[in-house]
């Protein structure tokens, strides 16, 4: 892909203080106290409350899901034999919305403050809509993260569960994507010359944190850590940046080059973008390489210098050197 730079600083943040809840914490879920409620919501795979469920599972023969049981990442079924089965996700499958549980739906909207935040979601979201409001703000138990873009940010292109800010720097587009639990972050640099920019050789992003401490782990990422629990409420992997050199033959089935399939709804992890020309690709395919596909892989390091309440991201100078024209930092 001469001609092409994509890459993927940043990262993945998720919420790392509140797993899904466990089985003992959702068989002392409430049961509805509304019965007439509590028969409108029961059908034969699903009931209310755990008696009907066991009823329901012994006179059909199948399982029935209790939905005062369920939980984020977790539901609880009554099997024929009269016994409870639960099952644990790794990811979170429902969201809690005005008092109500959701299915997951990271597609974006503008909201009417004029920030972007997907449908639904475990944390509260939200990416800036342009200007000079933080990039990213995400909320939960009590605490906010909020980081902040160093410029100002043109609205964002949207396309399902990504943002796309075009042109944050010359030949540089920022994706914001949204998970059920977090958030991806992803620089595609178009050109050796926005690679050579002094902006890139230290990529400086304010950061907010009240309440909490922003570290740098022992494995090369972030954690947010609650000042007074002291366990981490926000963490991210060790950011990574790749080129657009194919992978090894042996890499793989198809030479390490093999497009991968479109990401699933909601689990976008680095958008699909701009072509070099500015044209979109078709939806659910992107133009550049991920760092499976990539024969270059580096990470990029991560800075956290005291009281400047910034997080300093560094990339690979031999990765932006090697005269190639696709990289990715995410």
């Amino acid at each position: 892909m001469p001609g092409l730079l994509a890459a993927g600083l940043g990262g993945v943040l998720t919420v790392g203080l509140l797993p899904g809840p466990s089985v003992a914490s959702t068989r002392s879920a409430p049961r509805p106290a509304n019965p007439t409620a509590a028969r409108a919501e029961t059908t034969d795979s699903q009931a209310a409350t755990e008696d009907v469920a066991l009823a329901t599972a012994t006179r059909t023969g199948h399982a029935v899901k209790i939905t005062s049981m369920q939980g984020e990442s977790a539901d609880v079924f009554a099997t024929p034999e009269g016994k409870l089965q639960a099952r644990q996700y790794l990811r979170p499958v429902r969201a809690r919305v005005g008092g109500q549980w959701k299915d997951i739906d990271t597609d974006l909207a503008k909201s009417g403050d004029g920030s972007i935040a997907p449908r639904s979601a475990t944390v509260d979201l939200a990416f800036s809509g342009g200007g000079d409001a933080p990039l990213v703000r995400m909320r939960r138990a009590g605490r906010e993260l909020a980081l902040s873009w160093p410029g100002t940010l043109p609205a964002p292109v949207l396309d399902g569960a990504v943002a796309t800010y075009r042109n944050v720097l010359p030949d540089v587009d920022l994706r914001m994507g949204a998970q059920a639990d977090g958030f991806t972050q992803l620089l595609v640099v178009k050109s050796a010359e926005a690679a050579a920019g002094e902006e890139l050789s230290r990529l400086r992003l304010k950061v907010a944190a009240a309440g909490m401490d922003v570290k740098e782990t022992a494995a090369g990422g972030l954690a947010a850590v609650d000042k007074g629990a002291g366990s981490p409420v926000f963490e991210a992997p060790t950011p990574m940046m790749w080129d657009s050199s194919p992978g090894r033959a042996d890499d793989g089935p198809e030479g390490g080059r093999s497009r991968s399939a479109a990401p699933a709804q909601g689990r976008t992890p680095a958008a699909k973008g701009t072509a070099a020309e500015g044209t979109e690709p078709p939806t659910g395919q992107s133009p550049e390489p991920s760092a499976g596909e990539s024969g270059k892989l580096a990470p990029v390091a991560v800075e956290v210098p005291a009281g400047q309440g910034q997080v300093v991201l560094t990339p690979d100078a031999e990765v932006w050197i090697d005269g190639k024209c696709v990289r990715s930092c995410r």
